[in-house]
């Protein structure tokens, strides 16, 4: 039988927890400067600053099968075009979040979204 305090209850951890994930959701985990940063067959290539006063551009990126084209709006990234058979890269979509990556493997280019205040530290070791 569920009382009225325990529906107050309820009501109130339903609304903390409703706080608590918009609250994650507007402010994240980083913050700090978010930067993409682009590398062609794992040698850096070109970095960019990402953020609301951002750059919005388009950047030719020569891969090893040709040229692709890394679209920057602001605060995200994407792959635009690439001349890799598949293009399963331009589906993966735009980048923002530090930790997501761009990777179009048959022309070895690959976006990284990093964060100057990210750890590089490992998430688990196994053994």
């Amino acid at each position: 039988m569920v009382t009225k305090g325990d529906k107050i209850l309820i009501v109130f951890i339903l609304i903390s927890a409703v706080l608590i994930f918009a609250g994650f959701q507007a402010y994240g985990f980083g913050g700090g400067k978010t930067y993409a940063v682009i590398e062609v067959n794992g040698q850096p290539f070109q970095k960019i600053s990402l953020g609301q006063g951002g750059p919005k551009l388009q950047v030719k990126v020569p891969g090893v099968l040709g040229e692709s084209i890394v679209e920057v709006d602001k605060d995200k990234v994407r792959m635009l075009y690439s001349p890799c058979p598949d293009k399963d890269c331009e589906r993966q979509g735009w980048a923002s979040r530090p930790g997501q990556m761009l990777v179009c493997l048959p022309n070895r280019v690959v976006v990284k979204i990093q964060s100057d205040r990210a750890q590089n530290d490992l998430d688990a070791v196994s053994f």
